[in-house]
């Protein structure tokens, strides 16, 4: 097991303490949101897979396609100088 699965396993036991003891009601919803959270992290964590044989490599990046802004090209006198943003 683990240590992802371990804490959904805890959060879990939380989760039904909170219930059968009476918790309120915004510890039970805090609770239940890291619950929910660390389930989703397990799950991207146990998708990663590497298997040489058939090609495949699929690890989680949490930085892909975060790209910082990228210097502006060809800036004319009419614009003073300034960055010109563009969307298309």
């Amino acid at each position: 097991m683990t240590s992802y699965q371990k804490a959904v396993k805890a959060l879990e036991e939380c989760v039904k303490h909170a219930m059968e003891n009476d918790i309120d009601a915004s510890t039970q919803s805090e609770i239940w949101r890291h619950y929910q959270g660390m389930k989703a992290i397990n799950k991207k964590v146990g998708r990663s897979s590497f298997a040489v044989s058939e090609g495949v490599i699929d690890f989680y990046n949490p930085d892909y396609n975060i790209q910082a802004a990228q210097p502006v090209d060809n800036i004319s006198i009419s614009t003073g100088g300034n960055d010109v943003i563009t969307f298309s």
